[in-house]
């Protein structure tokens, strides 16, 4: 990609939905056992719960705030949760001017925002 152009960062949306079905996955699994195991007397299991759910949250977050420039490799970030119109979230190089933007996620969100 040559500076000033406007491209999709297609590497790390794959990785944003692998780990959101990832953390998916677990927590369901962590649910299951709790059912299965009759542990939610435990407050580890609660406590676990509550870890998975918000740290789950948090690295994902991260993981879609901050991105390499696809022209200059420099660090960006945009730490905006985007409104539920948006169809994607856009990183502006200040360096080279190139911007990227992700779209993981953004269909999620209008199908479970109502």
């Amino acid at each position: 990609m040559q500076p000033g152009e406007s491209g999709r960062l297609n590497a790390r949306d794959r990785v944003a939905f692998r780990f959101r079905v990832a953390g998916a996955l677990v927590g369901l699994a962590v649910i299951a056992w709790a059912f299965a195991t009759s542990s939610w007397g435990n407050e580890w299991v609660i406590a676990l719960l509550v870890v998975l759910t918000f740290g789950g949250a948090v690295a994902y977050h991260i993981l879609t705030s901050v991105v390499r420039c696809p022209s200059c490799t420099n660090r960006v970030a945009n730490w905006h949760v985007s409104s539920v119109d948006a169809d994607r979230k856009l990183f502006l190089c200040g360096k080279c001017g190139t911007s990227a933007y992700l779209k993981e996620g953004f269909f999620w969100q209008k199908d479970w925002s109502g």
